[in-house]
């Protein structure tokens, strides 16, 4: 009876090892030479600055990115992948605080980003085509290779990862954020995870502000939490869509220097800022 017993227990052990290792998934890449895959992608930001009192600091800008990208694995050696980004059509718009009306800029399809990155997404080098649309769509890129872990996860297994989300810039944001997110496989079916991610954000420096009169020095205290989402395709290793969201508030302090024994007057404001940040392969 109690050889049957121990017989019957160590069944179920190497069943649910088996099971367990079954489980466990790779959400690293697949990079082979000739792949290519057409993403779009989209960014908005948006920051909102309301003067503390009188004399308070303020203003508004909001950023805007569209892109239709065509991405190609041109050499994987020793661990490092090259790749090119083909730009089909690209769309960027900026209208920063203290500037009058929105700027778009003249952007132009068909230029090429080129990027060469290790097997933990590490950026090694890059050529990127100098405007403020390619520069801000590099980093969207360049962050989307960033997030995954480097072991293999069983559904329910939590990783971290620096950076706010799968997808972001801070070349449209007013303040750069220290971030980081932890990741979960929230689930697994036919061939495709599903990822959840939780995104805590905090700045407390220095930054540049234009409340319309020009740039002047602020410190900036803020915080903020957000999400992250990905679906990725296992059996390719290729990423299906992600999307970042996240949302910070905190007070912005400009203090103009003071003739000796004068008292300082500090210029104050609220600030808010909002993101949305997504990827989606169409083909």
């Amino acid at each position: 009876m109690r050889f049957r017993t121990s017989v019957r227990l160590l069944a179920l052990l190497i069943l649910g090892a088996v099971a367990n290792a079954q489980d466990r998934v790779s959400l690293r890449p697949d990079f082979k030479v000739g792949d290519e895959s057409r993403y779009t992608i989209n960014a908005l930001v948006e920051t909102m600055v309301t003067p503390k009192g009188p004399g308070g600091i303020g203003g508004n800008s909001r950023g805007q990115l569209t892109a239709t990208v065509s991405v190609r694995v041109l050499s994987v050696k020793k661990g490092v992948i090259e790749q090119e980004a083909l730009v089909d059509a690209i769309s960027f718009s900026a209208n920063k605080a203290g500037s009058p009306a929105s700027s778009e800029s003249k952007e132009v399809a068909g230029k090429k980003i080129e990027f060469a990155i290790t097997s933990s997404g590490q950026l090694l080098k890059c050529i990127i085509p100098d405007s403020p649309g390619y520069i801000a769509l590099a980093d969207l890129l360049f962050s989307a290779f960033k997030w995954y872990p480097a072991a293999d996860v069983n559904v329910g297994g939590t990783w971290e990862a620096l950076g706010r989300g799968n997808l972001f810039t801070e070349r449209l944001s007013e303040a750069s954020m220290s971030a980081s997110t932890i990741y979960k496989l929230a689930g697994l079916s036919k061939g495709v995870a599903s990822i959840d991610g939780a995104v805590t954000l905090n700045q407390s420096g220095s930054s540049v502000f234009n409340p319309g009169s020009g740039n002047v020095n602020v410190s900036v205290t803020a915080s903020g939490k957000g999400s992250a989402h990905v679906d990725m395709d296992i059996n390719a290793g290729r990423l299906i869509t992600g999307t970042t969201e996240s949302r910070v508030e905190g007070t912005i302090v400009n203090i103009q220097p003071t003739a000796a024994g004068e008292k300082m007057n500090p210029r104050e404001g609220s600030l808010v800022e909002t993101s949305k940040f997504s990827i989606k392969l169409i083909q």
